[in-house]
């Protein structure tokens, strides 16, 4: 399918489920497609729950499941974002908050992850398909997940922290004992061997992260790419059956790939993945380009 086509899907999809109108009301603090942000001294990086977030402007944005490429989504679990937004002269601070009953913040054959996206057009974002950008309108793409939130908040998750009765065998080269944690015992060059992912450089496979967020660039369905530097902060905390997320994204940054976040208009689009519901890749909920507000 072309991007034309994908696009054209996508606003017929629109038309029957109902996407934000583009309206909003000004005389109360709920907005329908326009986030505004709100300029602070110094945005709150890594407390979701900050005071700083009170009686800012929230805008509720409709989530749609994914259907025009495969895999998707077939069910229909997360219905709403509801989004706020800082500025700093440093960060776009978004902060993302969705209902989700269960936490799934494990990776295993049968299990995913819970997730949560923005993507930001690199260009017009009028000729730009929302749904991952093309090759002459690619988008960038800021990318959290539960299960790296649980790596950075309590040391990565093993076999052993899944399975605490499993046996192996000792893997070759490596340091210590039983049961041969990959932090601690692959610490050699020779030892990464046998972590191929790691060995190769893969992002997905890093052994140690900082924040839980990754930032991308795509130019179509299937197209995905780590970016050289990786400047976005963020952090999530699931309470009382939802889940509220930060993501942070550098106003300005080396890589050329950024989108620069200056005073005025911008375009933001969202996806979110609920792990319990099997949803991975592509087996997502999205939303189409929403208008965002620059102090």
């Amino acid at each position: 399918m072309t991007s034309k086509h994908s696009f054209a899907a996508l606003l017929l999809l629109c038309t029957l489920t109902g996407c934000p109108s583009g309206e909003h009301d000004v005389g109360t603090s709920k907005l329908t497609g326009e986030i505004r942000a709100v300029a602070v001294g110094e945005v709150p990086l890594s407390d979701p729950f900050s005071v700083a977030w009170n009686n800012m402007p929230e805008t509720a944005v409709t989530v749609l499941p994914q259907t025009v490429a495969y895999p998707n989504l077939i069910k229909q679990s997360v219905k709403e974002l509801r989004v706020r937004a800082l500025a700093d002269a440093r960060f776009l601070a978004v902060r993302l908050e969705w209902d989700d009953p269960t936490l799934d913040e494990k990776l295993e054959i049968d299990k995913f992850s819970d997730g949560v996206a923005v993507e930001v057009p690199l260009g017009d974002a009028e000729k730009t398909n929302p749904m991952m950008g093309d090759p002459a309108n690619p988008v960038y793409i800021c990318h959290w997940k539960a299960v790296w939130q649980r790596d950075v908040d309590h040391g990565r998750a093993d076999v052993q922290d899944y399975h605490p009765g499993f046996v192996s065998d000792r893997p070759p080269f490596v340091s210590g004992g039983m049961p041969y944690p990959v932090s601690e015992a692959f610490e050699s060059d020779n030892a990464r061997r046998y972590l191929p992912g790691v060995a190769a450089g893969n992002p997905v496979s890093k052994i140690f992260r900082k924040w839980p967020v990754e930032e991308l660039q795509a130019e179509g369905f299937g197209s995905l790419a780590d970016h050289t530097y990786q400047d976005a902060q963020g952090k999530g905390v699931w309470k009382d059956g939802k889940w509220t997320v930060v993501l942070a994204l550098p106003r300005q940054s080396s890589d050329r790939s950024n989108p620069m976040f200056q005073s005025g208009k911008a375009m933001m689009g969202f996806a979110v993945w609920d792990g319990g519901n099997q949803n991975v890749g592509g087996r997502k909920h999205w939303a189409p380009f929403v208008k965002v507000v620059l102090p």
